[in-house]
């Protein structure tokens, strides 16, 4: 069963340092954290560039399922090392196309990028409020899940699942 720790209370303004929750989750987990999945759950610039850091390799962004609707888009993806094929994020988010510009929404749509490079390229102005980190002891994963704000709406729900040893 995979340990949560959740970092901001909205409903009472309560919260905490990433460290401190960091702490907590090894804590409870009673595992002792790599300094890479550290920095992968305390890090929100775009996970394809920071992947590229701590694998010393390239990234592929693979689409492996998106559904869309009017008012959502399901999209799941892996994160790959070029140089090795290792698996290095899992990803799946929850779009909300009317929380956003109908370009980027566009972009979305055509499954060619990943949504970091999407966001980045377009200069498109965000906010990203991390709302939970997690270990899953069985497969020794860490995760997180945050939101991506633009113009103070929720366009986004992702989690993501580091894989990286």
């Amino acid at each position: 069963m995979a340990v949560v720790v959740v970092l901001a209370h909205t409903n009472d303004n309560v919260s905490r340092t990433i460290l401190q929750c960091i702490h907590e989750l090894e804590r409870k987990s009673a595992s002792k954290l790599s300094l890479s999945k550290k920095v992968f759950l305390a890090e929100l610039n775009t996970v394809e560039q920071l992947m590229s850091i701590l694998s010393r390799s390239e990234t592929e962004i693979k689409i492996l399922k998106q559904t869309e609707e009017d008012s959502l888009i399901e999209r799941h993806v892996i994160i790959i090392s070029k140089r090795t094929n290792d698996k290095l994020v899992y990803a799946k988010s929850y779009i909300f196309p009317e929380n956003l510009p109908p370009g980027i929404v566009d972009k979305i749509k055509r499954k060619d990028q990943g949504i970091g490079n999407i966001i980045a390229s377009s200069e498109l102005e965000t906010f990203r409020r991390l709302l939970k980190i997690g270990y899953e002891p069985k497969t020794r994963a860490v995760f997180r899940i945050y939101e991506i704000l633009c113009k103070k709406k929720v366009a986004m729900e992702i989690k993501e699942t580091f894989m990286l040893k």
